[in-house]
């Protein structure tokens, strides 16, 4: 299938730099993730994938920066009862820095709509943001026609998105 073929293979590409590290935690979380109150201000968050190796990858994002989390599988219901693989990042204060440097969360630890500028300043940034939002929500189909989606889950997070690779000299639209 087209669309893991495109997910393994960005899910090789490894950034050193942290902040394209940061921006590829960003794009991953703000299409496949979710927050989960458990109560006094304390959150965790999810990431819910298509992919092991994508999986792997968030992982290895979340390593990079001392963040804990762990995989977990589970068999969807619907369609295709396919395996999909859920991240838990548990809410510590290393994960909570993290995911506000990734503009994730805000300070208060509520989720935000969209990174801030801060998260993605240069070119190298944006590139990483949007691989981050391929591996988390992006599906390819063709060959005869090809097509490229990414699902987000609210308007504001498609029009982001659409800035962003705007920005980087592609439309989505």
């Amino acid at each position: 299938m087209l669309s893991d073929d495109l997910r393994d293979e960005l899910a090789a590409i490894a950034p050193e730099a942290e902040c394209d590290r940061l921006a590829e935690l960003s794009g991953l979380f703000h299409v496949a993730g979710s927050a989960h109150l458990r109560g006094r201000g304390a959150v965790d968050v999810h990431l819910d994938l298509a992919s092991s190796a994508v999986a792997r990858r968030a992982f290895a994002l979340l390593r990079s920066f001392q963040v804990d989390s762990e995989i977990r599988t589970y068999q969807r219901a619907a369609f295709d009862k396919a395996t999909r693989y859920q991240l838990h990042v548990e809410g510590s204060p290393t994960a909570y820095e993290t995911l506000h440097h990734a503009g994730v969360l805000d300070a208060s630890h509520r989720p935000v709509d969209h990174p801030p500028r801060r998260v993605l300043p240069r070119h190298c940034c944006r590139r990483s943001y949007l691989r981050g939002a391929l591996l988390g929500a992006g599906s390819l189909s063709g060959p005869r026609d090809p097509h490229l989606e990414v699902r987000t889950a609210e308007i504001e997070g498609a029009r982001f998105l659409a800035d962003v690779a705007e920005r980087e000299g592609a439309q989505l639209q």
